[in-house]
């Protein structure tokens, strides 16, 4: 969270007054992108307290000091400390998913951190999260240095690394700082806005995350962004489902099969099998929702959400051989589950085989909720609190059961 006050701190003040770029910016970047310290750079050229005050900006170098530190550090030539709007091409490569020209972009920047920040936002599309982290650390330090569109870019791509490790807290943090930034300097970013209603749609705030995803999806057409609006409208079909918008949601889902039985380039036909199974479980109709997620199961990866909602499904339709059966396999085999799934699955499993038991309890208190919570995954909470307040009421522990309600509601 420190380093989100930072941010924080930085945005607001860099929206009030933008400063200009000094040479000290030069420095730091080089500096940084051949791995000195201050007191390495600094060695028989002035004290290290002189230079990092240069770098900050506080101290204005004379041409001589600049050009001894411009020479250690082969500087040849001086980038312009105008910076232009070099983002633009960078985010149509994001918005088209091409990956490959967005790892070729990184050799035509001004900056060293500059083409850190591509390698930062193609290492989080990639989800090489290893190597996210890596250009993080030098990120940070390059930070008061950035352009608003910069750090818009940045936050950005940080709330989608933070989502992916489950840190709900900072992923919405970061992702208003970028909206915020987006709205001042008249930016529409259309993947800002798919990520805001992925958050949203996660938090059961179903208005927000439709009104995001419709508006993203308008921006992405522009763009012929096959892979997003796709997204988008997978995301639409989840929520018109989730309440109860079925006409809307049949319609679309129809539109989606027509294009993905076409060409499905970025596996996305499971996810449609998925959003008709979920469709046909609200219309009531068990078994061509159970076919539906059976032939989610058969497309090139077996998605951890097709799993769990075969589970519901069975549960919910009171269809036990069968519940038992699914959760039995699991128990024998890998199945690549993110952290979130894992944890649901367990609980199913505990719900069958131990129901009402301190098993099943001390499971949700200390690693089912927790862990809620902390993602922001609010109908997970109450899956989760609902369980163990049921729990509670069957050994007449009525307080305890007040309890877990009350906080439930002070979340929502």
């Amino acid at each position: 969270m420190k380093q989100y006050e930072y941010a924080k701190n930085l945005t607001y003040s860099r929206l009030s007054f933008s400063p200009p770029l000094h040479p000290g910016a030069i420095i730091r970047d080089k500096r940084l992108h051949l791995n000195l310290t201050l007191s390495e750079l600094a060695e028989h050229i002035c004290n290290t307290s002189t230079l990092s005050k240069i770098e900050t900006g506080n101290h204005k170098a004379t041409p001589l000091l600049l050009s001894k530190l411009y020479e250690k550090l082969n500087i040849i030539e001086v980038p312009s400390l105008q910076l232009t709007n070099w983002l633009d091409p960078i985010r149509i490569k994001v918005y088209q998913h091409d990956l490959i020209a967005l790892h070729q972009q990184n050799l035509n920047t001004s900056f060293h951190y500059q083409a850190r920040l591509i390698k930062f936002a193609s290492s989080v599309l990639n989800k090489d999260y290893v190597q996210a982290q890596k250009q993080i650390l030098i990120l940070q330090k390059m930070m008061t240095y950035m352009s608003l569109e910069e750090l818009q870019f940045y936050y950005l791509f940080l709330g989608r690394y933070y989502m992916a490790f489950n840190e709900g807290l900072l992923a919405k943090n970061y992702y208003h700082l970028s909206y915020e930034i987006a709205n001042t300097i008249t930016l529409s970013d259309p993947l800002l806005l798919l990520s805001l209603a992925e958050y949203y749609s996660l938090s059961n705030d179903s208005f927000k995350a439709g009104h995001l995803a419709v508006e993203a999806l308008s921006k992405f057409n522009e763009y012929y962004s096959l892979k997003y609006t796709i997204d988008c409208e997978l995301l639409l079909c989840y929520e018109y489902t989730k309440t109860g918008l079925l006409p809307k949601a049949n319609s679309l889902l129809e539109r989606l099969c027509t294009k993905l039985n076409h060409s499905d380039p970025y596996h996305q036909r499971a996810t449609l099998f998925n959003c008709y199974g979920d469709y046909y479980v609200a219309i009531e109709d068990y078994i061509l929702a159970e076919k539906m997620y059976l032939q989610a199961l058969l497309e090139h990866h077996v998605p951890s959400e097709t799993i769990l909602s075969l589970i519901k499904l069975y549960y919910h339709s009171s269809q036990t051989p069968k519940l038992k059966r699914l959760l039995t396999q699991l128990q024998q085999k890998e199945v690549d589950f993110n952290r979130q799934n894992y944890l649901k699955c367990q609980f199913y499993y505990y719900l069958v085989h131990h129901p009402n038991s301190d098993v099943l309890r001390i499971f949700l208190i200390k690693e089912a909720i927790p862990f809620a919570k902390k993602q922001h995954d609010r109908l997970g909470l109450e899956l989760f609190s609902k369980s163990l307040f049921q729990i509670c009421q069957a050994r007449h522990k009525y307080k305890e059961a007040i309890h877990i309600l009350s906080e439930l509601y002070e979340t929502s």
